[in-house]
């Protein structure tokens, strides 16, 4: 059914939708189609015209596609799936589990309730899950990407894109990853595990026990309150599974360049309370006959001449961790704060 904006129907008798608007003015709707969808008990498919459109889906698990211009979708209740497609769109899932994705344009996405699947595609696009536990891409372009609450997993790039993203998990307890591009990357509240992914990307924890990862590039780490773990692995390449989740790669330091990994500065990290974990594959000069972190491998620069046989030295002059692979080359992998007062115990490897 396609009326003009004008003629829009107030009452829709039990079918009257909730919906929450965008800042519509329905003046600037007067050259487009409005398509209501008002058939019970069946699946529907609505498609847009290449004018702008406002589209009113409501209680089954609809199908509806934008097509030309810039279109404002509500899905309403249901399962639905929502492809917003050409030019700058507007899409709200509302209730149920949708399936959203903006396509060509810098979209503006809400997932509203349920757990929600969205992708923002190209452009530079404003993604947000909200209520769920939803799975979150912005996708190619520099991206805002926010989980909202419930567990999410947020992604500032899919399998393809770049782009520099805001990516944040918000509530409750988060996979955000940034992937590709100089990104900020943020766990929120909850215990997250937070990747920076490539890039000299800010990856921060927020409130929570959280994991933080910086990835390929140089990095700064924060872990916020709770105690905190930050992994550090040389990292060779990332690659994604179908159905969205990571695989890592690494070299280890049999032919690893040095440098090439990048100095991860953490800004806030409190021995006793927070960790340094580090993959026993890229860190295996510091692995004991038991099979897990040597506490002897660790010294401080000025007793490294007493103790030549460590791997793991810590400059507290300069704040620098160095690491000594196995043909005796110092590789600088962390930069900390001066004078800590660190020991092997601030240390565990995986």
């Amino acid at each position: 059914m396609s009326i003009p904006i004008p003629e829009i129907p107030q009452d829709f008798g039990d079918q009257e939708p909730t919906i929450l608007r965008p800042p519509i003015d329905p003046s600037e709707f007067s050259d487009a189609e409005v398509i209501i969808d008002l058939i019970n008990n069946a699946n529907e498919s609505l498609f847009g015209t290449d004018d702008r459109n406002l589209i009113l889906g409501l209680d089954r698990d609809d199908r509806i596609e934008g097509r030309g211009d810039q279109d404002t979708i509500f899905s309403g209740k249901g399962n639905d799936t929502v492809y917003g497609n050409d030019d700058d769109d507007w899409i709200s899932g509302d209730l149920g589990n949708d399936s959203l994705l903006g396509n060509q344009g810098s979209d503006t996405i809400r997932g509203g309730v349920g757990n929600d699947s969205i992708r923002g595609g190209k452009g530079n696009d404003l993604v947000r899950g909200e209520e769920g536990d939803d799975l979150v891409f912005g996708e190619r372009g520099s991206d805002n990407v926010r989980g909202g609450t419930g567990n999410d997993s947020v992604y500032g790039d899919g399998e393809e894109g770049e782009g520099n993203d805001l990516v944040d998990g918000e509530e409750g307890n988060d996979l955000v990853l940034g992937n590709r591009g100089n990104d900020t990357v943020r766990g929120g509240s909850g215990d997250d595990t937070v990747f920076g992914g490539k890039g000299d990307d800010l990856v921060e924890g927020g409130l929570g026990d959280d994991l933080l990862v910086g990835g390929k590039g140089s990095d700064t780490l924060i872990g916020g309150e709770g105690e905190d773990i930050f992994r550090f692995e040389f990292f060779e390449d990332e690659t994604f599974t179908p159905d969205g989740t990571q695989v890592f790669g690494f070299d280890t330091l049999n032919n690893f360049v040095p440098g090439d990994a990048g100095v991860d500065t953490l800004t806030d990290f409190t021995p006793g309370e927070d960790k340094i974990q580090l993959d026993a594959n890229s860190f295996d000069q510091l692995i004991g006959v038991d099979g897990n972190f040597d506490p002897d491998e660790f010294t401080t620069l000025a007793e490294f001449a007493q103790n030549s046989d460590a791997n793991l030295v810590y400059d507290s002059d300069q704040g620098l961790m160095y690491y000594i692979d196995e043909n005796g080359n110092a590789i600088e992998f962390i930069q900390l704060d001066p004078n800590l007062n660190i020991g092997p115990d601030d240390f565990e490897t995986i």
